[in-house]
């Protein structure tokens, strides 16, 4: 769909301002000249949990929506009731840069192991009606599925803070084992998401990720019909950075 290749020109976009911003060193600019030196044995040190930049991250995500929005398609594409979406993936980063008070990350993103449960995979003309009209039962199953999404970036609010709010952004494919969300749909689609979170740390190179994700598929018109799966993704995540 429209909204898949619209995230995608919007992640291209960012990455090329975070480069640009790395080019003028802004990480050691945003860093005090001098500081003055607290000889009180007494007092607690200030730790600065900024995450440096060239720092690489390792991360782990579950993932889970318990409802389906329709509120970006204005209707109903098909029948919603009952559907849930979860995941597992792991996260592999590397930190761009800091321009003020933005700390800019790109990521790339690895879905081993995905489940649309009650997922549409078959119509069934399951007899007639007294009055000699047919219908059909719906066959529900869960579906297995993989994916990964090369480009995603994060953008971290308050950067020297322990508790770092973030949004974040991505696009990338899904493969899975039936079609997805109807019978007419291709098993290979588009994934694009955005959201935000918290980013907790627990060390100064460990935190915890809590987020929320509004997760979109679409196969971009190369099925039958185009009907997008939208999810309400919630996650924890946990990631371990390098540097």
């Amino acid at each position: 769909m429209r909204r898949a290749l619209v995230c995608s020109i919007y992640l291209l976009t960012a990455f090329i301002f975070a480069q640009a911003q790395t080019a003028e060193q802004l990480d050691g600019a945003s860093e005090p000249a001098t500081a003055a030196v607290d000889v009180n044995p007494h007092k607690p040190e200030r730790r600065n949990w900024r995450l440096k930049r060239g720092a690489k991250e390792l991360g782990f995500e579950f993932s889970y929506a318990p409802m389906q929005p329709t509120f970006f398609s204005g209707r109903k594409e098909y029948d919603t009731d009952g559907r849930k979406f979860a995941m597992t993936s792991f996260r592999f980063g590397r930190v761009v840069g800091t321009a003020k008070h933005v700390t800019f990350e790109y990521l790339f993103e690895v879905i081993p192991v995905s489940f649309a449960m009650k997922n549409e995979v078959d119509k069934r003309d399951v007899g007639t009606e007294k009055d000699d009209k047919k219908f059909t039962k719906t066959i529900r199953e869960n579906t297995y599925g993989i994916g990964f999404e090369p480009a995603s970036f994060r953008f971290l609010f308050a950067p020297a803070k322990r508790l770092k709010p973030f949004v974040q952004v991505g696009a990338g494919f899904i493969f899975t084992s039936k079609p997805i969300p109807v019978p007419e749909s291709p098993r290979y689609n588009f994934i694009g998401d955005f959201g935000g979170g918290l980013m907790f740390s627990v060390s100064e190179k460990r935190t915890i990720n809590f987020g929320y994700r509004y997760f979109h598929i679409s196969n971009m018109n190369i099925g039958e019909i185009n009907p997008g799966y939208n999810a309400n993704v919630f996650y924890l995540g946990y990631s371990i950075f390098s540097k």
